[in-house]
């Protein structure tokens, strides 16, 4: 990787003064400002062949070469790659121009306008990597997230929402995934690989996670999907982004609010939501958002209330809104007894996709993801004013932490073999949130949980499982020379502390504490009890007849500690004597 960031560097030194207008293959390549280089998208499978392709050249356009050999209607690469550049000489007004030309199979997303915290309207051009040329859009854009959202950022993430040529809402749909207005371009910007936020994604959609009102709504998402696409701001290039849905209403499918006509005293009518779908975010760490205390009635006319942000309906469109179901949920937490708590929190949360979400976050330490960054929805209050939950905002997993700290950005305290619970409140709310307290001391919850974990780490929960879903994304940005480029454009800023990005030793270091995480789990935080071979809490005949198909080596259990029922560090018929006897004696 380092000798392809190097050629990425040489690239700098090289002069153009003038930008040649061609496209190869029906794609135009873009141009980089700040390198002077040019990219070209091709498909994927064009990578790691010879490629050749028909050029066409703008007029004023002459003696076009491409590594020293003269191109006048078809050009000729030896070979695609993500580390191949190749030298580009041509002719414009009597002027000699050199530059290269490096590949990519992503998507490639050019914007151009100066954002902040307000929408602009910007032209966005994008361009895939299927010979189909630049498709152009309107969009209105701003800054996006919260600590990244700030001035000496320079690596920002951006709301994206396309817009017709009145300015009116359009809706479009990129790579297969849902038809929406509203996208977003996540810049995983103190992430130091880049994608655990995309990675963790997908992991909790492959959970499977049911919500409550699944039975109305299949499609109901609790997650979002995407796709990473190369981008460029104002000529210059920008890095790797994931471009994803967003997470809100049409996600999660909550019912839309309507309006009813209602009838003043003076005889007049108005237009009144009735509400149905709700929906919040946690922003901030507070007494109500950590569920110990009720709080003081919310102002309804206000788009917050401690620490929660209104996500549906906007405030901006439906006001007053209703904060009355989460008040009462958190009234529930704050002030019942666990007796009261236990049989009805049902009534009040979606206890199955708790279950899920709990689980989630023990295997990748979601640190961030205990208070803020937890959002909340009720599919219709006029119905059932039970909570569901969803997840954002996940950089901080797999041994990241939001802020610069000894080690890399990985404290000792976020190391796998840790309890989530003993991390101390300055660097995560889970242990002071009453919500996970209360659910913890829940007759049957963390049962639940282990049986949940039993149930997927054969599976999505396997570390070879997880290592090869974090390695095919690590594989497919780097083949395509994407982390290269990453690594030269953001390095050494102030957005991760002024350090280098080394993905390949930060990927080593993510696929290590993938293996330690599950191993650290199976033997410590959700460890069945010693003889529990098959995990269902109880110690019985079905656990005999599987340890002897374990011993017979025709089975295999997840942690052979708790096979080894005599202690002696082996797995045989003794260990099979042993858990008769402990059967019939107890």
């Amino acid at each position: 990787m380092k000798a392809r960031q190097l050629l990425l560097l040489a690239s700098l030194l090289v002069s153009l003064t003038l930008t040649a207008q061609l496209s190869i293959g029906g794609t135009r390549p873009v141009y980089d400002k700040l390198t002077k280089t040019y990219m070209l998208t091709v498909p994927e499978d064009v990578f790691g062949r010879p490629y050749s392709a028909a050029v066409v050249f703008d007029s004023g356009v002459t003696q076009v070469t491409i590594d020293g050999k003269e191109v006048s209607t078809v050009a000729s690469f030896p070979v695609i790659s993500g580390d191949t550049c190749y030298t580009f000489t041509f002719k414009k007004n009597n002027t000699l121009n050199q530059s290269t030309i490096h590949f990519t199979y992503l998507p490639i997303m050019c914007i151009t306008g100066t954002f902040s915290n307000d929408y602009v309207e910007a032209p966005v051009q994008i361009t895939f990597p299927d010979g189909q040329g630049v498709l152009n859009y309107k969009a209105r854009i701003k800054q996006a997230g919260a600590s990244t959202n700030s001035q000496w950022v320079h690596k920002h993430s951006y709301h994206v929402k396309f817009v017709d040529d009145n300015g009116d809402k359009k809706d479009v749909s990129f790579f297969g995934l849902r038809n929406d207005n509203h996208w977003r371009l996540d810049a995983g910007t103190r992430d130091m690989i880049r994608f655990r936020n995309y990675a963790a994604n997908g992991l909790w959609a492959d959970f499977g996670t049911k919500l409550y009102y699944s039975d109305k709504q299949p499609n109901a998402r609790p997650y979002i999907r995407g796709s990473h696409v190369e981008v460029y701001m104002n000529g210059n290039y920008h890095g790797f982004y994931n471009f994803s849905e967003f997470l809100d209403r049409k996600q999660l499918k909550l019912k839309k609010y309507a309006e009813r006509e209602v009838q003043d005293e003076d005889g007049t009518t108005h237009l009144e939501a009735e509400m149905h779908g709700l929906m919040w975010k946690c922003i901030g760490g507070t007494a109500q958002s950590l569920f110990t205390l009720a709080g003081s009635p919310a102002d309804s006319t206000l788009g917050e209330w401690s620490g929660f942000e209104v996500k549906y309906p906007d405030i901006e469109e439906v006001c007053p809104t209703n904060y009355s179901v989460l008040q009462d949920a958190v009234r529930f937490v704050a002030q019942s007894n666990q007796s009261n708590f236990d049989s009805l929190a049902c009534e009040y949360f979606d206890i199955p996709a708790m279950v899920d979400y709990y689980l989630f976050i023990q295997v990748v330490f979601g640190i961030d993801n205990a208070c803020n960054n937890m959002v909340y929805g009720c599919y219709d209050c006029a119905v059932d004013k039970k909570i569901t939950f969803a997840v954002w905002d996940l950089d901080a997993t797999v041994g990241q932490h939001f802020a610069d700290m000894e080690g890399y950005y990985h404290a000792d305290i976020i190391q796998p073999e840790n309890e989530l619970e003993d991390v101390p409140r300055g660097m995560s709310l889970f242990s002071s949130n009453k919500l996970f307290t209360r659910l913890r001391g829940m007759a049957g919850f963390l049962d639940a949980v282990k049986k949940r974990y039993r149930e997927l780490r054969p599976t999505i929960l396997h570390p070879d499982s997880l290592v090869a879903r974090y390695t095919a994304i690590y594989n497919r940005l780097d083949a395509c020379g994407a982390m290269d480029r990453e690594a030269v454009r953001w390095s050494d800023t102030g957005d991760i502390s002024h350090r280098m990005l080394e993905f390949p030793e930060e990927f080593d270091y993510l696929c290590d504490w993938l293996r330690r995480r599950i191993a650290y789990l199976d033997t410590h935080t959700f460890a069945c009890q010693q003889g529990d071979l098959n995990g269902d809490g109880e110690v019985n005949v079905a656990d005999v007849t599987l340890l002897i198909h374990v011993v017979l080596g025709e089975e295999d259990v997840l942690n052979h500690e708790i096979a080894d029922v005599n202690g002696d560090s082996e797995v045989n018929v003794a260990d099979v004597t042993m858990l008769i006897n402990l059967i019939l004696t107890t």
